[in-house]
């Protein structure tokens, strides 16, 4: 008898184990972020026993965009993941998979989601991914360093021109050796923040019939010009952006243009006082979307269903809720606002309704392959007009000639 049971009970763990559908889904945010993420896959694989998620942290963006591209080429890409320009991974390889199984799902209301966060996650104009940490780029000002240079700490500036002359009130030597040790502004993400300036100054990045940069446009060219008043005026120092957050940290830059995700990062951890607004505007408000997507890469039917299940999970008006909070970024669905939690954690943190407020401006341009060639060239084409290698209009032609060559190289 004992061995009838045992047999039963082996037969019966080998069928369980059996039934459980095991799936990869790499993620590329550590820290607070990370650790996010993590409690919530948990939470899945504990609300269930059919599905096993083994969670697996990729490296940073530039690192997972790296092992993504390695895996396609190895063909040995996990389930899924959380993956910054998910659509260059899917949507440009003809993989919509995860569209087809959003509009057979009567649950999933595509409606929550913001518009411009949907076209973040797409490619030519169609959905292959679902929005998940997203976030724009926030102006962040000191108020002690505003105070002492005699500027209004409660009135950051609202334009560029306001911009330049608060920057360079706050610039300056303290130790007289001819060098400022407090500057005005700065930034770490170079590439973003200057698409920011290009979409202020309604200029698009990218002649989606044609594939051809704008970057050399008369408007582009005036937001070239304006960084390099920033550093001409004395507000912005030449080639120090890897330095800028720990400058904003020390309290030796007054003004830090950086992802809405360092409200809740920095929120009491500083010894002066800051604050958040919209970035200042050009012609117009307009913000560039960062941030990365949930993807799903089509393996076996039993797979593929998993994933789905896992990011739809991830997605839920309350996950998406309890990771913005936890986080800092943005909540992806308009749901979530209206929950306790996210209600209680806007009144106690003033600070996070700039970066949804500031979403009415938002904006998602064109998904397209050379988009990380695209950010490279950006960088070097601001080395080149902050040292004087090159003007602004030259930078500008030499930066819409570079990417379209690697554009058109593309495509041959």
């Amino acid at each position: 008898m004992k061995k009838v049971l045992l047999c039963i009970l082996v037969v019966s763990v080998a069928v369980l184990t059996m039934a459980v559908t095991e799936i990869t889904f790499w993620y590329a945010l550590s820290g607070v972020s990370g650790e996010s993420i993590k409690a919530i896959v948990e939470e899945f694989n504990t609300s269930q026993n059919d599905v096993l998620v083994k969670l697996v942290y990729s490296g940073n963006y530039a690192d997972t965009a790296q092992k993504i591209t390695a895996a396609l080429a190895a063909n040995t890409l996990p389930n899924g993941g959380i993956i910054p320009a998910g659509p260059i991974f899917t949507g440009a390889r003809g993989n919509f998979v995860l569209l087809d199984y959003i509009l057979k799902d009567p649950e999933f209301d595509m409606d929550d989601f913001y518009p411009a966060m949907w076209d973040y996650s797409k490619y030519e104009g169609k959905i292959c991914a679902v929005p998940f940490n997203i976030s724009t780029p926030v102006f962040y000002y000191n108020k002690d360093l505003m105070r002492a240079s005699g500027l209004d700490p409660d009135n950051p500036p609202q334009t560029w021109e306001e911009l330049l002359e608060a920057a360079k009130a706050i610039t300056r030597d303290t130790n007289n050796d001819g060098i400022p040790d407090i500057w005005g502004v700065d930034m770490a993400d170079t590439p973003w923040i200057f698409k920011a300036f290009l979409l202020q100054n309604e200029n698009e990045i990218i002649d989606v019939s044609t594939m051809t940069p704008l970057f050399d446009n008369q408007r582009g060219i005036e937001a070239a010009q304006f960084w390099k008043r920033l550093i001409d005026e004395k507000a912005m120092a030449i080639g120090q952006h890897s330095l800028a957050e720990k400058m904003f940290l020390g309290g030796t830059l007054g003004f830090y243009m950086g992802s809405s995700n360092r409200i809740g990062r920095w929120q009491g951890t500083t010894n002066f006082e800051f604050g958040a607004a919209f970035l200042p505007a050009g012609k117009v408000r307009a913000i560039p979307i960062g941030g990365a997507v949930a993807v799903l890469f089509p393996k076996t039917a039993k797979e593929d269903e998993a994933t789905y299940r896992l990011i739809k999970w991830l997605t839920t008006s309350e996950n998406a809720a309890k990771f913005a909070i936890e986080t800092g970024y943005l909540p992806t669905r308009r749901s979530s606002l209206e929950l306790p939690m996210t209600q209680e954690f806007m009144a106690s943190t003033p600070m996070w309704r700039t970066a949804f407020e500031q979403m009415e401006f938002a904006f998602a341009y064109w998904h397209f392959n050379e988009m990380g060639t695209m950010d490279s060239l950006i960088w070097e084409a601001l080395e080149k007009i902050e040292r004087n290698v090159m003007s602004p209009a030259d930078a500008m032609k030499w930066l819409s000639k570079e990417l379209k060559a690697e554009i058109e190289a593309n495509l041959e």
